[in-house]
């Protein structure tokens, strides 16, 4: 079921098993406050319990779910990253007069799961959840505005609640949100518009590329786009050319989930289309120190 079906399915029974697939980070967020609101009434500390599946072994899960719920109806488990030998457990473990539930993320090979996919949502729900809560604010937004919100954050939930509770706060005394206001106080988030771009780059999205540019040319910000363009393709050269993720987090300064999602697109994409983007950035590098080429024309050159 999608994420906006949650509220109507939990009002009609709870399942045992739920797995969150999906990559909206807000979505996500907001699925495991919603089953906490609905199974856990009191002592939280005991009744929810957030195990990392990379790490459990399986005695130590079987304990935690052979465990019952104290002056609750529920036990809430959240497991994530979950190995092989964990899926397995979960698949071979006896449900069936247990009172917990057990909530799992993007695995799909958990058995008699429900599955809740907060994948981005389409931009009909995004207005909708945009417009509740303005009418919360006695707020109203003109309907360009509303479009190039969506479009500056990409859909993502994360961003545009961020972005929405700064113009809410900007707006409070003009009532309407205009196009000029949202462009003012959202475009210059260049920092956001990077991210997007690199992963536009990783998914080969060659219509977000242009996108996304046609949003970061009116920052000016072509040195600093180049510049995180370089470390990025380093990075992800890095951790292609490297299999220690223990090490290279540490050495890169990044959490393990950022290894791990590097490298489903390093994985996807092949160890040499992000080697020949690092290289095709140290010879554009050596072009623009040299002048012989502009820095907006070395980006764009990078890019597409």
């Amino acid at each position: 079921m999608r994420f906006i079906e949650l509220n109507k399915s939990l009002q009609q029974g709870i399942k045992q098993i739920y797995t969150i697939i999906g990559d909206d980070f807000f979505l996500i967020k907001q699925a495991i406050n919603k089953l906490k609101t609905m199974t856990i009434k009191a002592f939280e500390e005991f009744n929810f319990a957030s195990i990392d599946g990379s790490r459990v072994k399986t005695d130590e899960l079987n304990t935690i779910l052979d465990t019952l719920p104290f002056n609750n109806d529920y036990r809430l488990i959240y497991i994530t990253d979950l190995r092989p030998e964990i899926v397995d457990f979960i698949n071979k473990y006896d449900f069936a007069s247990s009172n917990y539930l057990v909530l799992v993320t993007n695995n799909e090979k958990i058995k008699n799961a429900e599955i809740i996919d907060c994948s981005k949502l389409d931009r009909i729900d995004i207005n909708k959840y945009i417009l509740n809560e303005l009418a919360k604010n006695n707020l109203s937004i003109e309907e360009p505005a509303m479009e190039y919100l969506i479009d500056m954050c990409d859909q993502d939930m994360t961003n545009i609640t961020s972005e929405l509770n700064k113009l809410i706060c900007y707006t409070k005394d003009d009532k309407i949100i205009t196009h000029s206001i949202v462009a003012n106080l959202v475009s210059d988030n260049t920092s956001y518009a990077i991210f997007m771009l690199t992963n536009a780059i990783d998914n080969k999205d060659y219509a977000k590329y242009q996108q996304i540019m046609s949003m970061l040319d009116k920052s000016n910000s072509y040195t600093e786009i180049f510049m995180f363009m370089g470390k990025y393709f380093r990075r992800m050269e890095y951790i292609a050319l490297n299999k220690n993720d223990n090490e290279l987090s540490k050495i890169l300064n990044i959490k393990p989930y950022a290894i791990k999602k590097s490298r489903e697109y390093i994985a996807k994409n092949g160890i040499k289309y992000y080697i020949n983007l690092y290289q095709k950035y140290i010879e554009l590098d050596y072009l623009i120190k040299s002048g012989k080429i502009s820095v907006y024309n070395a980006l764009y050159e990078l890019i597409f």
